[in-house]
């Protein structure tokens, strides 16, 4: 049952949510379950990442440079890009109250995408595409800041 309950977060995330049944399911065969009562840090920014973080259910505050920076719910996947590289938090998270979180380790999803090149190919694109919407976004940012 917590199988397939992992597969259905996984599958609703925009990252995983082309990815088929088979894919998702050695996914969620590599998750950790996590819980933080409110007041838990999560993780620090600018600390190394352990891979990507899925908020099952409560919210967490984010905060980068002693500032707010928004907020994360159920359904929020944190640290995409830590899955494929060791790179440090860009931001804080305190659980806000009771949450449940999946991680989903580096370590285990990059021995996975070796076993399991067809992921891998999966992966590179949507991550690619998420680089893209980013670039476009920071640029149409740019634009309107240049206008002032």
């Amino acid at each position: 049952m917590a199988l397939s309950r992992d597969i259905e977060k996984l599958r609703r995330t925009e990252l995983f949510s082309g990815f088929s049944d088979d894919q998702l399911r050695l996914i969620a065969f590599t998750v950790t379950r996590l819980s933080a009562d409110q007041g838990d840090v999560l993780f620090e920014e600018d600390a190394e990442s352990l891979g990507a973080y899925l908020v099952e259910s409560g919210t967490l505050t984010l905060e980068a440079g002693g500032r707010s920076a928004g907020i994360a719910g159920p359904g929020s996947l944190l640290a995409e890009a830590a899955l494929i590289s060791a790179i440090p938090h860009r931001v804080s998270a305190v659980a806000a109250e009771p949450c449940a979180l999946l991680l989903i380790r580096r370590d285990q999803f990059l021995r996975l995408i070796e076993e399991y090149p067809d992921i891998a190919v999966e992966m590179d694109s949507r991550l690619r595409r998420n680089f893209s919407e980013m670039v476009n976004a920071l640029s149409a940012v740019k634009t309107r800041l240049s206008d002032f």
